[in-house]
């Protein structure tokens, strides 16, 4: 990040450091003592500079595994939502054509149950026929009522 660009400058420090060196490095009217001196202080910063690379760099390895860790959890846990959404469209599969089935066979006993009704419906009329009659011949015409019954006995 740059100055210029709004924000702090980290390498301010460094840089400044780097624009030292280069008018050190412009004089000529330097002492071996003061070479030296603004040498060592070059391999001081150098020094400084390296360790601080190094931590940087260990930070940035353990993020990276961090994020390596992370990602293969997040594949994972996307590998096990793609499971069971194929098992909620397998069971729902199951379910429409349980539905379908219980469907048609609930079709198939209405009619059954329909035609049964209709035939119950039949049969009690005609019942009831019979016993209006039989108790109108009783009640009215017991003695034709009695020829009838015998009738129907003899073959």
């Amino acid at each position: 990040m740059t100055a210029a660009s709004g924000n702090r400058d980290l390498f301010a420090e460094e840089t400044h450091l780097l624009q030292e060196a280069r008018l050190t490095l412009a004089r000529l009217d330097l002492s071996d003592a003061e070479w030296q001196d603004n040498y060592r202080r070059m391999v001081e910063e150098y020094e400084r500079l390296l360790g601080e690379a190094r931590t940087l760099r260990r930070i940035a390895d353990r993020n990276q595994r961090r994020l390596d860790e992370m990602n293969s959890e997040l594949e994972r846990q996307n590998q096990l939502l793609r499971e069971k959404e194929e098992e909620v469209k397998k069971t729902q599969q199951a379910i429409i054509h349980n539905y379908q089935r219980i469907s048609e066979e609930q079709s198939i006993i209405d009619r059954r149950v329909g035609r049964i009704q209709i035939v119950l419906v039949v049969m009690i009329a005609v019942l009831t026929v019979l016993i209006l009659f039989m108790l109108y011949y009783l009640i009215f015409d017991p003695i034709r009522a009695i020829e009838l019954m015998e009738s129907i006995k003899k073959p």
